[in-house]
């Protein structure tokens, strides 16, 4: 509430009365303006963490990186919206919990100072918060399990991000984010995860998208330019008898309808884009009860070790799922593709090989063919079949899997891999 300060002297005319109201009046709004910008800009911080550190420091200590607090956890105790955690290069032991939100436009940042730098042993988790960001950590927990067996775990939360982090060896899953909304989960590497939880879980997962705030955003789930390797289930999971994940990348139960649910479809569009999946034990991306899908410009190599009924990429009881612009390179013996219970799912422009199809109508613009790697590399070679072949769209991201310009030539290449003749070759 504004306060406005009037005096009402006996000598003072009407006139000369109301100028003075007017007056403290416009002078009131201008220091509670000043107040709220400077609450909203000024307080905005730094905070360090050290290995070296001591947790009985203040905020205004750890704001000097010569200062630092000891553990994550006292840094995100001290820190709030729009501050952002440093780590400093080290190893930390056991559950960061993030346990407050951001703001839109003022997000809660915790960030590794250098990219894998900071290396925790345990996992980092958040439960119904929002604008967060989790940047360049190095995390796995094959050690220990005291704290659950995801690497990095954020559920019933809106506008996260995940970026740059390494997440390996952890019992569980990778990435996972069960029943939130506009998530970003970019350039992680993500390998030899979901090796001992019978829960059967994969390298990066988005369980159960619900509704949870309004945004003007094209997709509410973006995961893009991520490396997916060597994630899977060597116990089998109890209902079947055998694993039934370990996918590099898990869309799963848009529909709500698996337990925990709400019943409500998951309608805004997701977008699986420029990652990089192999020799994972499941599929390599699959979309299980997903709902309006994009999957393009990625690479599968070699997945599916662990089981027979899958393919490279494949789509299960979902509808309205768009598969193009990929490279995928099955096992012998192994789907390339599989379709299975689904509506409207067009698949084109994508290069396969080595591999059958099921149920999979591949479209007039794919090419059955060797993509021609590099050798020891998922990139192309000068003359690979993938070079051109892809279907360019408005809202192409500008950079590939390495970072480097996407679309070049006439045409966007298939996979995850643009070729650059002065990067590449």
């Amino acid at each position: 509430m504004i306060h406005c300060i009037t005096f009402n002297t006996q000598s003072a005319s009407a006139g000369q009365r109301h100028r003075h109201v007017v007056r403290f009046r416009v002078t009131g709004v201008l220091l509670f303006l000043a107040f709220v910008l400077t609450a909203s800009t000024s307080f905005a911080e730094v905070l360090y963490v050290g290995p070296n550190g001591s947790d009985n420091r203040s905020r205004s200590q750890a704001t000097n990186r010569s200062t630092p607090v000891r553990s994550i956890s006292r840094g995100l105790q001290l820190a709030g919206a729009g501050d952002t955690v440093v780590v400093l290069d080290g190893t930390y032991y056991g559950l960061v919990y993030i346990a407050k939100s951001g703001r839109r436009g003022s997000p809660l940042v915790l960030k590794s100072e250098n990219k894998h730098g900071a290396k925790l042993i345990g996992s980092i988790q958040s439960d119904d918060q929002s604008y967060l960001v989790v940047d360049g950590f190095d995390v796995s927990n094959r050690q220990a399990s005291n704290f659950g067996t995801k690497g990095i775990r954020l559920d019933r939360c809106h506008h996260i991000t995940v970026r740059n982090n390494r997440v390996h060896d952890c019992i569980g899953g990778g990435i996972n984010s069960d029943q939130s909304d506009w998530i970003l989960i970019e350039w992680n590497i993500v390998h030899h995860n979901a090796f001992l939880d019978a829960n059967q879980h994969s390298g990066i997962s988005v369980y159960q998208p619900q509704y949870r705030a309004d945004d003007n955003g094209t997709f509410g789930v973006i995961i893009r330019n991520n490396t997916c390797y060597a994630n899977e289930n060597k116990l089998n999971n109890p209902l079947f008898g055998r694993p039934t994940d370990g996918n590099g990348i898990v869309v799963d139960d848009f529909k709500n309808i698996s337990p925990g649910g709400n019943g409500v479809l998951y309608e805004r569009q997701a977008l699986i884009t420029n990652n990089f999946c192999f020799l994972n034990g499941g599929q390599g991306i699959h979309c299980y009860r997903a709902h309006r899908i994009f999957v393009r410009n990625n690479t599968c190599y070699k997945n599916m070790k662990s089981f027979d009924f899958g393919g490279e990429v494949s789509v299960s009881e979902s509808d309205q799922c768009f598969v193009y612009n990929n490279v995928l390179f099955a096992r012998e013996g192994k789907n390339i593709a599989l379709q299975f219970d689904s509506t409207r799912v067009w698949w084109d422009y994508n290069v396969m090989f080595n591999g059958s199809l099921f149920q999979v109508n591949a479209g007039p613009n794919t090419r059955f063919a060797h993509p021609l790697f590099q050798p020891g590399s998922l990139r192309l070679r000068s003359f690979s079949p993938a070079i051109n072949l892809g279907l360019t769209h408005a809202n192409v991201y500008p950079v590939d899997v390495d970072g480097q310009p996407r679309v070049i030539g006439n045409r966007i290449d298939a996979g995850a891999k643009e070729f650059n003749p002065g990067f590449d070759e």
